[in-house]
């Protein structure tokens, strides 16, 4: 009976004084929550990135959540809305729910931003430029290897491709901050834009099928 209680009271112990931090952990099975080198060294990114220490985004670009570690609720919206949370009814991707994550949403950085929002403040981190103005709201690399991602709801086979871009967004940027970049994890991918001769190409394709059709009439 006394094994049993001392067993028990390490159990409770154990759970009392697990990190607030690990609620909520989204991300590959064997990420222990730690931080982004953490999630990135995990059995679905063993060494496949590179370190980015600055990024002009510039165009459209395809983005969706693909991790998180924090228990607060923090999100990923195309809009400067400061302290609106769950009720900006344009965030993307939140902590909150992750009914979407894998999902592909679409951004165009020559009109439009990616904007970290923390529970606690303060919001509106833009993503781009990145550099060292806003290096301390986010870490950047660039995948080296294709993978797969086979955890996320909203997409339970999620392919990355070479290229492809992996941003960790850090709590409070510069104020109180922990420097794990793994409260929100999103993946991104610029849209290619059609070479100038393929348009060209396509043009007299278009431009020859009504030549036919007007002289079948």
């Amino acid at each position: 009976m006394k094994l049993f209680n001392v067993k028990l009271w390490i159990c409770l112990t154990q759970l009392l004084f697990l990190p607030q931090s690990m609620a909520g952990l989204i991300g590959p099975g064997d990420w222990n929550g730690d931080n982004i080198n953490g999630f990135l060294n995990s059995n679905l990114f063993p060494g496949i990135e590179t370190s980015v220490s600055s990024l002009d985004f510039n165009g459209q670009w395809m983005y969706t959540a693909i991790g998180r570690e924090s228990g607060n609720t923090n999100d990923i919206d195309k809009t400067a809305n400061a302290g609106l949370g769950a009720l900006d009814t344009s965030l993307s991707f939140s902590t909150a729910n992750s009914s979407n994550w894998g999902a592909w949403d679409t951004v165009d950085f020559d009109i439009e931003n990616l904007f970290f929002e923390d529970s606690n403040g303060p919001w509106n981190i833009g993503l781009d430029t990145f550099g060292s103005i806003n290096d301390p709201g986010f870490k950047l690399f660039r995948l080296t290897q294709d993978t797969t991602l086979t955890y996320l709801s909203g997409n339970s086979s999620l392919e990355l491709f070479v290229g492809d871009i992996i941003v960790g967004f850090n709590d409070n940027h510069l104020s109180h901050s922990d420097a794990d970049y793994d409260d929100i994890i999103v993946a991104m991918r610029a849209t290619p834009v059609p070479a100038p001769g393929s348009l060209t190409l396509f043009a007299l394709g278009v431009f020859g099928l009504m030549f036919i059709r007007r002289k079948s009439i």
